[in-house]
């Protein structure tokens, strides 16, 4: 947080909050924190709205700081929801996205052959595993988990489904780069403060936690799986 020297008492908005593991941090370096999510409902429902990014209910410069986590590759609107933030925040606010890089995009493509398959297996086997305990005990499992379904993995094999909302894999590609990341902040009226490479990680989890202290390295030597950019808005609802 030293790129957003912001105290205790400033008021942040969290996008796509997901199941609100992120929301929890917020809650405990920040005193007014406030999330929505277009789907997933947070267990913690309090200053939680369900809506999409790109029509959000909060009064204009509501919020010091607004933040994200990979979420901008997933809006259909992309200018129209950095519009709405540059519209929520306060003079001198700040933004953070975390936003997948190229690297990603490359792991994503080029391990797909081989790690889908295995993911596949690992599912198969968990599945027999699942019918074997019921089978044996006479008790219901805790929860369902579907077999793979031969035509779903042929359709997964070779190449993974976009990630985004992009029209190919190659658009996708060049568009998480970080000059095509920064570029696209600016033109929504936002000045670039930093940006911070975060840890590498691949698509089928080949980079296990205990591996974190290369991908440590990775990230230190500029080939991280996301980066987290630090904006500021240069312009304001009047």
């Amino acid at each position: 947080m030293r790129y957003v020297p912001l105290g205790r008492d400033s008021t942040v908005l969290e996008l796509g909050c997901g199941d609100g593991f992120q929301l929890d941090l917020l809650r405990e370096r920040f005193g007014r924190v406030f999330a929505v999510d277009p789907e997933v409902i947070p267990d913690s429902t309090g200053g939680f709205a369900k809506c999409m990014a790109e029509a959000l209910p909060f009064p204009d410069r509501s919020f010091d700081f607004v933040i994200s986590s990979c979420v901008t590759e997933h809006l259909s609107d992309r200018r129209r929801a950095m519009e709405e933030v540059r519209r929520l925040l306060r003079p001198g606010g700040y933004a953070a996205h975390i936003v997948p890089t190229r690297m990603w995009k490359f792991a994503s493509l080029a391990l797909n052959p081989f790690g889908y398959p295995l993911e596949v297996v690992e599912k198969w086997v968990a599945c027999r595993r699942l019918r074997v305990d019921e089978a044996r005990t006479g008790r219901a499992p805790l929860y369902k988990l579907a077999s793979p379904r031969m035509c779903r993995v042929l359709r997964r094999w070779p190449l993974p489904p976009i990630h985004g909302t992009y029209p190919s894999h190659m658009a996708e590609y060049r568009s998480y780069g970080r000059q095509q990341w920064i570029r696209t902040f600016a033109l929504q009226g936002f000045k670039f403060v930093a940006d911070v490479p975060l840890l590498f990680y691949t698509p089928f989890g080949f980079c296990r936690f205990r591996l974190i202290p290369r991908r440590v390295w990775a990230a230190d030597h500029d080939f991280p799986s996301t980066r987290a950019f630090i904006l500021q808005a240069v312009s304001s609802v009047p």
